[in-house]
C-alpha cells in the first residue's frame, strides 16, 4: 500500500472527464477516479445511501462481489458510515475514527468482516442527493490510517465534487423532465421517480400539477405492481410505469412513472403520418416509431431522448404488441403499406 497525498495537480485531468459525463451512467465511476487521484488508497468505492433499502454499490474497486454481498446482507447495519448516515443528512469528509462508537475496534463487525476484507481505515466523503438519498465516495486502506493531511485535503476538494454531483443530478432529471417535442409543438413531460422501495426520489413541475388535480393518479401509483405496465387513468391520459436499471444514480432498480396523452383515434393528426397510421400509439410511443423509421437503434434513441436503454426496449415491446408485429422489418412494411409506397417485399425483390 503506498500512503500520503497523491497530489492535486494529479486530480485536474479526471475532475475534467467526469464534468464530460456529466447526466451519464459514466459519472460516479468518473467522480470517483478524481477523489482517488487526490490520496493513495487500496480499496475504492461509491455507495448510495437511501431511507428505505440497504446500500448499493454503484462502484467497487479492490473490494470482491463476496464481500460485497455479504455486507449487504449482514453486515451493513452495523457499519458505522451506515449508522452515521441514518442520523442526519450526511455531508462532507469523515474517515471511520469519526464515526465509529466508542466499542468499535472490540465489535464483530471490526473482527470479522473488516477483517477479512482487509480494510483498516476508511475515508468517506458524503454528497447530499435528492429526496432523502446521498452518495458516498470511500477510499479505503489495508493498513496505516488516512493521515490529518490527507482528509484536509479531501475537505478541500469537497465543494468541487458537491458541484459536480449537483450538476449531474441536475442533468439526470432534466433529461426525463424535459418536453416532449412533437411535429408543431412542446408538450411538458410529467415524470416521478420511485426508488425501489417505493420512496419518492424526484418529480417534475408538471407531475405534481397533475397529481394535485386529480388524486386519482397517486393511487394508480401507490397500488401499480413494481413491473413495466402500461394504465388507463381516465379520459386518454395514460400512465406508464417503467423499471430503472441497476447502475441509474439516482434510484437503482427503481421505477419511473410518465403520464403521457393518448392521441384521439378519432382527430388523428394528418400531417403526422405515424400518428395517422397507428393512432392508438402513445406520444412517446410514435416519437421512438419516428426514430425507429429514421434508422436509430435502441441504444442511439435512449440517447436522443435522454432516457434508458431499458426503457426504450419497453416502449418498443409494448407498441409492437399494439400493432401486433413482432420485428422492425415489420413495423417498416406497414408504415410503407400506409402510406402507399411499393416496399421491395411487395415487389418481390426483398431478400431472404
Amino acid at each position: 500500500m503506498k500512503s500520503g497525498a497523491a497530489g492535486v495537480g494529479n486530480v485536474f485531468v479526471p475532475l475534467g472527464k467526469a464534468a464530460s459525463a456529466l447526466g451519464s451512467p459514466l459519472f460516479v465511476a468518473r467522480l470517483l477516479a478524481a477523489l482517488r487521484a487526490l490520496i493513495t488508497h487500496d480499496m475504492a468505492m461509491v455507495v448510495r445511501y437511501a431511507r428505505a433499502s440497504p446500500p448499493d454499490f454503484l462502484v467497487c474497486r479492490g473490494l470482491s462481489r463476496r464481500f460485497v454481498e455479504s455486507y449487504r446482507t449482514s453486515y451493513y447495519t452495523f457499519d458505522p458510515f451506515y449508522l452515521w448516515s441514518r442520523r442526519r443528512r450526511p455531508h462532507g469528509v469523515v474517515t471511520f475514527r469519526d464515526v465509529a462508537p466508542p466499542g468499535m475496534p472490540n465489535s464483530r463487525y471490526r473482527r470479522v468482516f473488516q477483517r477479512q476484507a482487509e480494510i483498516n481505515d476508511e475515508l468517506g466523503m458524503f454528497l447530499p442527493g435528492v429526496g432523502r438519498e446521498s452518495l458516498g465516495l470511500f477510499l479505503e486502506r489495508s493498513s496505516g490510517w488516512f493521515s490529518a493531511t490527507e482528509v484536509g485535503v479531501a475537505k478541500r476538494a469537497y465543494p468541487i465534487f458537491v458541484g459536480l454531483y449537483r450538476a449531474h443530478v441536475d442533468s439526470v432529471l432534466a433529461k426525463f423532465a424535459s418536453p416532449l417535442r412533437m411535429t408543431d409543438s412542446a408538450v411538458e413531460r410529467a415524470v416521478l421517480l420511485m426508488d425501489r422501495e417505493g420512496m419518492r426520489i424526484a418529480e417534475s413541475a408538471a407531475w405534481s400539477k397533475a397529481e394535485a388535480v386529480d388524486p386519482a393518479i397517486s393511487q394508480v401509483v401507490e397500488t401499480s405492481e413494481p413491473r413495466p405496465n402500461e394504465i388507463r387513468v381516465g379520459g386518454r391520459r395514460v400512465l406508464t410505469c417503467e423499471r430503472l436499471e441497476q447502475n441509474f444514480p439516482l434510484a437503482p432498480g427503481g421505477r419511473m412513472f410518465m403520464l403521457e396523452e393518448a392521441p384521439a383515434p378519432s382527430a388523428p393528426d394528418l400531417e403526422d403520418p405515424v400518428a395517422s397510421t397507428w393512432p392508438e400509439l402513445t406520444a412517446r410511443e410514435g416519437e421512438i416509431v419516428r426514430l425507429i423509421l429514421d434508422g436509430l437503434s435502441s441504444s442511439a434513441i435512449a440517447i436522443r431522448l435522454g432516457i434508458c436503454h431499458g426503457t426504450v426496449k419497453n416502449h418498443r415491446a409494448r407498441l409492437y404488441g399494439k400493432l401486433a408485429i413482432t420485428s422492425e422489418r415489420e413495423l417498416f412494411l406497414g408504415y410503407l403499406k400506409a402510406i402507399g409506397r411499393p416496399s421491395a417485399a411487395a415487389t418481390g425483390d426483398a431478400e431472404e
